[in-house]
């Protein structure tokens, strides 16, 4: 019987709860809950009386920029860089301060 080494992947985080999500992803995720729970029931209320349809239908809309920016910071891994989104972006913006002229003393 043949024996096989599998390398030790140190580059991807450990999954945390329930073997699916890791900490960063769960703390993105609560905090995307806790911005749409603040906001969502209010306008559920405000256009629940004239029609649930509509209604649903304004929730999901105004429920999408919340989604857009939470879910892709916390589940995107870019393969080039090697690293999440919400790491790049983060290095992306510290570099940008980082510009100017250098003087050689």
């Amino acid at each position: 019987m043949r024996k096989v080494k599998v390398p030790v992947d140190m580059s991807s985080e450990q999954k945390n709860f329930l073997g699916v999500i890791s900490k960063r992803q769960l703390i993105y995720i609560a905090i995307g809950a806790v911005l749409l729970h603040t906001y969502i029931p209010m306008i559920w209320k405000m256009i629940a009386d004239n029609n649930l349809i509509i209604a649903g239908i304004v929730c999901v809309v105004a429920a999408l920029p919340v989604l857009i920016v939470v879910l892709p910071l916390a589940f995107i891994y870019k393969e080039k860089q090697h690293m999440f989104l919400d790491q790049y972006l983060y290095i992306k913006y510290k570099r940008r301060s980082e510009r100017g002229r250098w003087i050689r003393g």
